[in-house]
């Protein structure tokens, strides 16, 4: 079965909402076999929509819109492919005396506007929207299916998945497609692609494919198939010869964030760790802190943006600062390890480094120094980051984790 996502509304396709939908509902329809061809993004002019809705029921056999749904005058969405389908609205006495009880009970009169929400197509089924007022509805015209979902994620998702996808299962004869992701750290996308070019393959299967991010690049492992437990084969045998390939520049698999593996090796060893930042500005807390149960080994972290917090807080000594700089190895080292020795922390991370912008031929953009004080001895490495401020600042307080990471896997010295 061939599948094409219209996702509609103006403020997707002119890109102040994230197209969070398109991303979640690929996954779901992969995972049943189900092949999505196109994803499609217009605003709520109703000649807009049904252009792209023609367009689709000539290509495709499964047509999921997603936005539309509410009860303003341009949320079009059903109205629009009734129109295309030539199928009559019908009030669904059920659901609108669902939305009278709704709005009773947050005292808001239910005007007609907002009746509107109970008119369904002819013949449709009804999906219930249990975080909202606009059911979604399936549409079953002639060899195509039609699914309209409202447009919020807290919406869909659990309308997605408790009637969407088992209403699809039941549907689709088509075998079993799986991806998994490999997160790989510390090598951009053209030298990865070299040091794994014989495993690349952008047309078999399983289907391998590059797709480089802020500050990581992932493999994609794409595999289908009839048999479960052949697919699965399928994938970790290209996973275990890239991994072969790439050793410990892979730091984690799917979901899997440079924060729950850092956490874990923290969680399982019992450790403490404590942070101070410069040019960072607390970014690396806030990642240490994204974790649940972070309280049980962060135990605190210093912004030291300027030079006298430094001497104050972290007791670099002024004369380190004069002679080396705030941006230097010394005073990186001396961080790390104070911030550890004050905390009584097991380990002690420190970021110091030029963000910019900055005209100073001395103080060249992107330059960082990360410290790492462990039981052992002090770390320091000095990276050269490329980009603007943000990005500086994301790259430095990635690079920091995954310092600590490395020295857990045995490859700091």
């Amino acid at each position: 079965m061939k599948a094409e996502i219209i996702n509609v509304g103006n403020e997707v396709l002119l890109g102040y909402v994230l197209n969070e939908n398109a991303s979640f509902l690929s996954k779901r329809l992969a995972s049943l076999g189900i092949e999505l061809m196109y994803h499609t993004v217009v605003g709520d002019q109703s000649g807009s929509i049904s252009s792209a809705f023609r367009q689709a029921r000539d290509r495709v056999e499964l047509i999921i819109l997603t936005g539309g749904l509410g009860t303003t005058a341009d949320d079009l969405t059903k109205e629009v492919i009734c129109k295309e389908a030539g199928i009559p609205l019908r009030k669904c006495v059920k659901w609108e005396k669902h939305l009278e009880k709704l709005y009773e009970k947050v005292g808001i009169e239910l005007e007609e506007k907002r009746r509107r929400q109970a008119y369904v197509p002819e013949g449709a089924v009804l999906i219930p929207n249990e975080n909202g007022t606009a059911p979604g509805i399936i549409i079953e015209l002639q060899d195509k299916m039609i699914v309209l979902l409202p447009g919020p994620p807290e919406e869909l998702k659990p309308m997605v998945e408790q009637t969407v996808m088992p209403y699809l299962q039941r549907k689709s004869s088509a075998g079993i497609i799986k991806t998994r992701v490999l997160r790989v750290l510390g090598l951009g996308e053209a030298t990865l692609e070299e040091r794994i070019a014989r495993l690349i393959d952008i047309e078999g299967n399983p289907r391998v494919v590059l797709m480089a991010q802020s500050t990581e690049v992932h493999v994609y492992i794409t595999a289908h198939g009839d048999n479960q437990t052949l697919v699965e084969e399928m994938i970790q045998e290209r996973e275990n010869r890239i991994k072969e390939k790439l050793a410990s520049f892979v730091y984690g698999v799917d979901e899997e964030t440079l924060e729950d593996v850092v956490a874990r090796f923290l969680f399982q060893g019992g450790y403490t760790l404590a942070a101070a930042e410069s040019c960072t500005g607390g970014l690396l807390a806030d990642k240490l802190t994204n974790v649940p149960g972070s309280s049980n080994y962060f135990l605190r972290g210093i912004v030291c943006y300027s030079n006298e917090a430094k001497i104050e807080l972290l007791k670099v000594p002024r004369e380190t600062l004069d002679t080396m700089g705030a941006v230097s190895e010394e005073t990186a080292r001396i961080m790390a390890d104070n911030i550890r020795s004050t905390a009584a922390a097991d380990f002690g991370i420190s970021i110091t480094g030029y963000a910019g912008p900055s005209d100073e031929p001395l103080e060249p953009v992107g330059l960082v120094y990360i410290g790492l004080s462990t039981p052992e001895g002090v770390y320091c490495q000095r990276c050269n980051f490329w980009g603007d401020r943000r990005s500086i600042k994301e790259q430095a307080a990635v690079y920091a984790l995954n310092l600590l990471r490395l020295y857990f896997l045995g490859f700091v010295d």
